[in-house]
């Protein structure tokens, strides 16, 4: 039984996801128009255009399901671009330690109380989603979504990973403002 809850609890503690979501847009625009949109990407020198591919994929997939149409860019409603980023992230943790025990009427108890201060390094990757509006150019919504770069064993398991990230970050796509909802 000890045995069964402590696979239990590993399993429950990777299914939760540590991605980090923002999202803005402009509450004037008019999200009830769009209907279509294409993607738009460049990859650069370098770019991961294994993991460009999919984060399209992905994207396509989301909005295809909440019932827009991809088309060429001059017949598009929105362009949707990405951008990612991955940087080198330091964090410092200091916590208390407990040094030296001595008697006590009730047991031991600590003498002191040592700081101990850690240092962690780890990549941070970032992905930044930006829906356009053709005609003037301009960015309407905006979603950014942070986590810390996670080692895969298959490529099924990156897949998943990039299509719940774009779930997560799409997941307040189309917005609504608080005009738009009282009317």
């Amino acid at each position: 039984m000890k045995y069964f809850f402590s696979i239990f609890l590993m399993l429950l503690l990777s299914a939760c996801s540590t991605i980090n979501v923002e999202t803005d847009f402009n509450p004037e625009f008019s999200f009830n128009s769009l209907k279509t949109y294409a993607v738009i990407h460049k990859n650069k020198t370098g770019d991961d255009t294994l993991a460009n591919d999919r984060i399209i994929e992905a994207i396509n997939s989301d909005l295809r399901s909440k019932g827009y149409r991809t088309v060429s860019r001059e017949e598009a409603d929105y362009l949707v671009l990405f951008h990612t980023d991955v940087r080198n992230k330091t964090r410092i943790d200091t916590d208390y330690q407990h040094v030296g025990m001595y008697p006590y009427r009730y047991g031991y108890r600590s003498a002191m109380m040592v700081p101990t201060t850690r240092t962690y390094t780890y990549d941070e990757g970032k992905l930044i989603i930006d829906f356009v509006e053709p005609a003037e150019n301009k960015i309407f919504w905006r979603g950014i979504a942070t986590d810390r770069l996670k080692s895969f064993d298959s490529p099924e398991e990156r897949i998943k990973y990039i299509h719940d990230a774009i779930g997560s970050l799409l997941k307040t796509f189309p917005a609504t403002s608080a005009a738009s909802r009282k009317k």
